[in-house]
């Protein structure tokens, strides 16, 4: 099944339902598959062909949703863009997706201006919510459209979207997520979390991360509304979950932090909300605790990537405040395997690993994607006989609960979104007064991890904290620079001189010597 025929058989089931709630407007499942029609029409007429990609650049709206179902219904592929990154990480993006039509809010026309032109060059270029040179209004196109329905020529393995994620060596990977991936993903949340057709799904977490998209996508496939915020705020969640009677929502352990802390829950009327999803980075227990108090609601957690999608589910009745010892030890997991989802842990020498023995997470399930966008030898690296090698580490206990302990990838995911440390410290390297740089991911209870930079400076040079983090905002998005800057005499390396991260991480828990002024 595509994803656009799911919305065809709710206009049919649900015509006068909301399908979306967005700002101050609402929009019924019938109308929402009318302007799919539209908006697919649109790009047939614009020339548009099958495989062609569709750039989106929009923060959390209507719009956005409404052109993931025409892109594909029109048979296109979906290419969300992260509104966060630098023009340099844009325009790198680009090139590699190359679109046909780039679809951009007017509000990030001004801070992606010149990126946008450059790209928008060789495609077509569509506007929301405002004006842009060169640009056709995105309302006008679709009022004009044809409505004449018509059925998409995509199967169901043929992409979806492409989701863009850093690349080790800091070029972008687009996991090229088809509809069966997201369709075999929706069955495997029903199972976990007992989904109910009268839910209401809050979207706090942006839409052009996968995560958002899968949990719209298995609300959406039983007819439920999907609440859509523009932005996260503690408050405006709270409210809006007592506005909207909302049953479901997805936060990442940044924004749930941010909830149990804001003054307001004290008050807030949280009756309505069955079940809060949280993943995209390590949970804290004591944010976790805290949350269970607080919120007396169930508890889901999903474990997995952009490329697997959810692997294995720690559902609520796992979720037990005052249980035994090995209840409280679940806690600290990630679950176990989805309904339609295999997980193997395999050690370096490449046997199956015993209960508890640490080695790589290895996933195998419909959800797992087909492969790399234009990057036939990085799927290969990862795709091996069927199974996907996710590069973290972590064991099975004696009930094939999942614990992640570590990554191989050196990848630090803060606020639920990744880092790659190699980009980051290609960045540092370019400072004249850095000699030897390493990036690393530190436990944090606000953002579950924070990039910490050790850097160890040049001979006769003065270098400060400040200084560093300045030099990195120029090239790196906000959400990539260090929070943290340590500086050392020198790295800890093995006989070979690889730099030893996991020491790493254990001298700055509480060795080094820490910004602000490290010049000395």
């Amino acid at each position: 099944m595509t994803l656009d025929r799911i919305v065809r058989r709710n206009a049919l089931r649900f015509p006068a339902r909301a399908a979306v709630l967005a700002g101050t407007g609402s929009i019924s499942w019938q109308e929402l598959d009318r302007r799919a029609d539209r908006i697919a029409n649109a790009l047939r007429e614009r020339g548009l062909v099958a495989a062609d990609r569709v750039a989106v650049l929009l923060g959390n709206c209507a719009e956005m949703v409404e052109l993931y179902f025409g892109i594909a219904r029109a048979g296109l592929i979906a290419v969300p863009l992260n509104w966060r990154l630098t023009n340099g990480e844009m325009s790198q993006l680009l090139e590699r997706a190359e679109p046909a039509l780039l679809v951009v809010g007017a509000a990030f026309a001004e801070p992606f201006g010149q990126t946008l032109a450059s790209a928008a060059s060789p495609a077509r270029l569509w506007v929301v919510g405002g004006e842009l040179p060169g640009a056709e209004c995105y309302e006008r196109v679709v009022e004009q459209a044809g409505d004449t329905p018509i059925e998409s020529s995509a199967n169901d393995d043929e992409p979806f979207a492409i989701f863009f994620t850093s690349g080790t060596t800091g070029l972008p990977k687009g996991a090229m997520v088809s509809h069966r991936n997201l369709v075999a993903n929706a069955f495997n949340q029903f199972v976990a979390d007992a989904s109910r057709p009268d839910d209401v799904n809050l979207v706090a977490t942006p839409l052009y991360h996968m995560g958002a998209v899968f949990m719209s996508v298995t609300y959406m496939m039983l007819g439920c509304t999907q609440v859509v915020l523009e932005k996260f705020d503690p408050a405006a969640w709270l409210d809006a979950v007592a506005r909207y009677r909302a049953s479901v929502s997805l936060l990442v352990p940044t924004m749930i932090n941010a909830v149990v802390n804001h003054p307001a829950i004290a008050q807030a009327d949280l009756v309505s909300l069955r079940c809060l999803f949280y993943g995209g980075g390590p949970m804290p227990p004591k944010v976790l605790r805290r949350a269970m108090q607080s919120l007396r609601c169930g508890f889901t957690q999903g474990y997995g990537l952009t490329e697997t999608l959810e692997a294995t589910f720690l559902v609520a009745s796992d979720h037990v405040l005052d249980g035994d010892e090995r209840q409280q030890r679940r806690l600290a997991s990630a679950g176990r395997e989805a309904v339609g989802a295999e997980v193997r842990v395999v050690t370096s020498e490449g046997r199956d690993a015993a209960p508890f023995e640490v080695g790589e997470v290895l996933v195998r399930s419909e959800s797992v994607i087909a492969g790399y966008w234009r990057m036939p030898e990085e799927t290969a690296r990862v795709i091996r006989d069927g199974w996907f090698h996710t590069g973290d580490l972590g064991y099975l206990d004696d009930e094939r609960y999942l614990f992640v302990v570590d990554r191989i990838k050196d990848m630090v995911v803060t606020g639920g979104v990744n880092v790659y440390t190699k980009e980051v410290e290609a960045v540092l390297f370019e400072h004249p007064a850095v000699l030897e740089a390493a990036v690393v991911g530190l436990p944090d209870d606000e953002w579950g991890e924070v990039v910490a930079a050790a850097v160890v400076v040049r001979p006769g040079h003065a270098l400060s904290a400040e200084a560093l983090i300045e030099h990195c905002r120029k090239s790196l998005a906000g959400f990539k620079k260090p929070r943290l800057v340590h500086f050392l005499d020198d790295l800890p390396r093995n006989p070979s001189g690889k730099i030893l991260k996991r020491e790493l991480r254990r001298q700055l828990s509480g060795v080094g010597r820490p910004a602000p002024d490290a010049s000395s």
